[in-house]
């Protein structure tokens, strides 16, 4: 403890040892005195004296300790990296976790015997509160070699706090590690969750040493939780903490943290299986309506829906919840061939949902109901069918001043709700609606959507699960992972499709004898379109004038641009991924494209644009355009 500390140390002794120090040297005075009165004083003998004395011997054993001590503390980080040290700021405590390695991923096992040129590649993920460290570019192999570390600042548990974190402050905070271990294929890099692990550190509060050695069983995603892998981690509390816990004390701790969490749930499945017969019994066709109560998360457990919905904040990676849906929507919807092989699916976290780069519809609606409740929306996940009949998920707004709007994650579209009229979408019924703190069950008489009542509040519409009930499983603060701002080389990619679409049509042409010529200023006519197409994705619900307004100045310019007696015709197409091979052979696979592409006639001309919109996450889209003018012949 720091008391302690300070009676180790020659500038803050204590009072008794001061005291003691001080009877000694004038007793030795007192010596020297009547030795002086008989004429005889040995200065080497005196200082021999003074040195063996007790109360000297005493304060000497006390600043050895302290001494001793200090290198301890010292030494605990003086093994780190030099870039890493460089980080430490006085005043915080840091969690230094350092990756020593992976063993037993069997998965891969046949890769590396094979040696195959494969180029998939391992991507771990920590995340700790808003902080996230990637290490990228691991070999996939039966035990891959990693050897990365990265320092955590734990000052972020307490923000605002004066003084760094003790033992106390640390134990009874209750944020984890989180581990993602993805796999990336291909030259695409696109991301394939393979495990999340949750990594409790606390137990580091009881080393006298400061650090402990973890292997982590990573398991698979979803019920059947089949063995990935292992993973060495080694974790240490920078610098060293003045004073431990007793190893049995922590261990108490968080076990009975673990119980009353456990209890609390016990208790919310009674009251949810009461609420579901009470529901059920109150009329004849609501034990089939779509009322989903509980979901099960990546590793396998059964959760409440509301705790996969959290206030979000974006910072400045996103500026308005259009541009969040978009970019929702734009995340790789996960296919059902990778859904889990009893065929249920599963939801993820909101962390990992941020991290994972690949999720299936619910996952989407989760998150971007999150975000929506970020920009201050009054945001719920709705539970219902599509006309087909299938199960479907979207999010709904409600506002004071603005109509009921329905957002279909996996597009990015939004529709606007009017009772009784045909709208635009495919939603057939509703049964359940929910967010990050109410749950609501119709109890209408017909949970198609054309009719449905959306005033939550009316208890002859809607019967909801009390405030008191649900908020005993719900966070009540906001998620604070991090969602990284776009930092993708937006200019270089449209440059480098450009250049190579220009190859391919150029190579295509050739083998039928065909020349090809390019317009550079005909190209540039065309981003304006293309920015249109963007801007019409991301606010579809906007300015018609301006979408308008936008095509009319396209049109004037090329009336201004193509020659009398010329045609004009152009294909537009969008992707998300790196490869202009892939982005040709759709050009190719459409019949206007064809027709471009191998066009015939006097003066032909070619134009080729292409721009590449950022978004979070390193998330990117491109748009291209191919376009011909030229005079009709015969």
């Amino acid at each position: 403890m720091e008391g302690e500390e300070a009676s180790n140390c020659p500038e803050n002794e204590s009072p008794s040892c001061q005291v003691d120090l001080k009877s000694s040297i004038d007793n030795l005075i007192q010596e020297v005195a009547m030795q002086e009165a008989i004429g005889s004083v040995d200065p080497n003998a005196l200082v021999t004296q003074l040195l063996n004395s007790a109360s000297v011997q005493s304060m000497l054993q006390r600043v050895s300790v302290g001494s001793r001590d200090r290198k301890n503390r010292e030494g605990s980080h003086s093994n780190l990296p030099p870039q890493v040290q460089e980080k430490l700021e006085p005043g915080h405590r840091y969690l230094y976790v350092h990756v020593a390695g992976g063993r037993a991923f069997v998965d891969h096992l046949e890769e590396e015997r094979n040696k195959t040129s494969s180029q998939s590649t391992l991507l771990i993920i920590l995340q700790f509160m808003s902080q996230r460290f990637e290490i990228k570019g691991i070999p996939c192999s039966c035990d891959p070699e990693i050897n990365k570390g990265h320092l955590f600042d734990l000052q972020e548990l307490r923000k605002g706090c004066g003084s760094i974190l003790g033992c106390n402050e640390l134990l009874t905070t209750d944020s984890p590690l989180l581990i993602l271990l993805l796999r990336c294929e291909g030259r695409n890099s696109m991301r394939n969750l393979i495990s999340v692990y949750k990594l409790e550190w606390r137990p580091l509060l009881a080393q006298t040493s400061g650090q402990e050695k973890f292997v982590c069983q990573l398991m698979g995603i979803g019920s059947e939780q089949i063995p990935v892998g292992l993973l060495d981690i080694q974790a240490s509390v920078i610098p060293s903490l003045d004073s431990y816990l007793p190893g049995s004390a922590v261990s108490r701790y968080l076990e009975e943290a673990n119980t009353c969490f456990g209890e609390r749930r016990r208790l919310f499945i009674n009251y949810a299986r009461q609420w579901w017969r009470e529901y059920t019994e109150a009329g004849t066709n609501y034990a089939s309506r779509s009322v989903r109560i509980f979901a099960m998360d990546e590793n396998g457990k059964n959760r409440f829906v509301c705790e996969y919905v959290r206030q979000l904040e974006a910072g400045h990676a996103l500026r308005s919840p259009e541009e969040a849906a978009r970019w929702v929507s734009i995340i790789p919807t996960k296919p059902v061939h990778q859904m889990p092989a009893d065929g249920s699916s599963h939801w993820y976290t909101l962390p990992v949902a941020v991290m994972a780069q690949s999720l299936n519809v619910e996952s989407k609606c989760s998150l971007l109901c999150s975000l929506l409740l970020g920009f201050g929306l009054d945001a719920w996940v709705c539970v219902g069918t599509l006309h087909s009949g299938g199960q479907h998920t979207w999010v709904m707004t409600r506002g004071p001043y603005t109509a009921i709007t329905f957002w279909e994650s996996s597009t990015g579209c939004r529709y606007v709700y009017k009772l009784g009229q045909k709208a635009g979408h495919d939603y057939g019924t509703v049964g359940s609606i929910f967010n990050h703190q109410r749950f609501y069950a119709s109890v209408q008489v017909t949970d198609k959507i054309g009719y449905c009542n959306f005033m939550l509040e009316d208890e002859n519409a809607w019967k909801r699960m009390l405030p008191n009930a649900t908020s005993s499983m719900i966070q009540k603060e906001p998620c604070k992972v991090k969602i990284l701002p776009p930092n993708y080389d937006a200019e270089g990619t449209s440059s480098v499709v450009e250049m190579q679409m220009r190859i391919l049509m150029t190579e295509y042409r050739a083998d039928f004898g065909l020349s090809t010529n390019f317009d550079d200023h005909l190209s540039h006519i065309l981003t304006p379109a293309l920015w249109s197409y963007e801007r019409k994705a991301v606010y579809s619900v906007g300015d018609d004038d301006q979408e308008a307004k936008g095509a009319e100045h396209f049109s004037a310019a090329l009336m201004h641009t193509i020659p009398e007696g010329h045609t004009f015709k152009a294909f537009p197409l969008h992707f998300m991924h790196q490869s202009p091979q892939r982005a040709f052979n759709s050009i190719m696979s459409s019949s206007i494209g064809r027709e471009i592409v191998g066009c015939r006639g006097d003066k032909v001309c070619y134009a080729v644009r292409a721009i590449t919109v950022n978004y979070p996450e390193n998330m990117f889209l491109t748009w291209l355009m191919v376009a011909c003018s030229y005079r009709p012949v015969g």
